[in-house]
């Protein structure tokens, strides 16, 4: 029981610092702790990336990674490869998300672009049975 209790305190910690992060200082901080969390990263709306081409993306991770000022998400499956120079970072807003699960980050760059950057922070059945 102490190390299911450890973790749900390690959640609630990360939580807190989550919904505090307010720039790309902040939100690099915050990624440096993050161990365990599943991720999610995804557009709001299709992005134009400058040469006219229109996409849309959403990745789930479980981990990731800060090479520098660059955030990396690699997809669970491997398959696909995030990477977010945070210094194109303008505006950040936390909350706690809709379902109450985690914290969303919406991400607004520095081209308009807006990206929501989710962290699952609640204990899940699994967790709490695997103890």
């Amino acid at each position: 029981m102490d190390g299911m209790h450890n973790w749900t305190n390690y959640l609630e910690t990360m939580r807190g610092r989550l919904l505090v992060v307010n720039d790309a200082d902040s939100l690099i901080s915050a990624l440096a702790d993050v161990k365990g969390i599943p991720i999610a990263l995804s557009t709001i709306e299709d992005v134009m990336d400058g040469t006219g081409l229109n996409m849309s993306l959403s990745v789930i991770c479980s981990e990731v990674r800060l090479a520098g000022r660059v955030m990396c998400l690699v997809s669970d499956d491997m398959f696909t490869t995030v990477q977010l120079n945070l210094d194109t970072v303008r505006r950040i807003h936390s909350k706690v998300s809709t379902d109450g699960k985690g914290v969303v980050m919406k991400l607004i760059i520095k081209n308009g672009a807006e990206f929501l950057l989710m962290f699952h922070t609640e204990v899940t059945e699994e967790e709490e049975r695997a103890e």
